[in-house]
């Protein structure tokens, strides 16, 4: 996987990956960002629920399963103190509208994340910060 991010100014970055898509890249205000793009652990969280949820709806879907809707909320835990201020535990919170169970998202996420993981982001994650879901079935 080949990305190239280069400076624009100061704390602004300009990422460039193999799709050729651009993805502005900008530190966090206080330390000199000016909100001119995603701060890099956005990026990282981005990059886990949409890996997760890309995942989710392919497990689901090669069940049987029929979904019209995934959303994924995350949260989580870090340490604040110091450098670096790395991130201890991370939390999704995975709404599902559709014709499935709890029971049938739940087999998928952890297919999709643990066992041994069709998402390399989050299966990779997930041994330096343990990863805990909740699931929520909208009807």
């Amino acid at each position: 996987m080949k990305v190239k991010v280069a400076q624009k100014e100061d704390f602004h970055f300009l990422g460039t990956g193999e799709s050729g898509r651009e993805v502005p890249i900008d530190a966090a205000g206080y330390v000199g960002g000016k909100g001119r793009g995603i701060r890099p652990p956005e990026l990282l969280f981005h990059s886990i629920a949409g890996c997760v949820g890309i995942h989710l709806y392919e497990a689901l879907h090669k069940e049987g399963k029929h979904t019209e809707h995934i959303e994924i909320e995350t949260d989580a835990e870090r340490i604040t103190e110091g450098y670096p201020k790395v991130f201890t535990k991370i939390y999704l919170f995975v709404k599902v509208k559709g014709d499935v169970s709890e029971e049938d998202v739940k087999k998928a996420l952890d297919k999709t994340i643990f066992d041994p993981g069709t998402c390399s982001i989050a299966y990779m994650i997930n041994k330096v910060a343990p990863i805990e879901y909740k699931i929520e079935i909208v009807r």
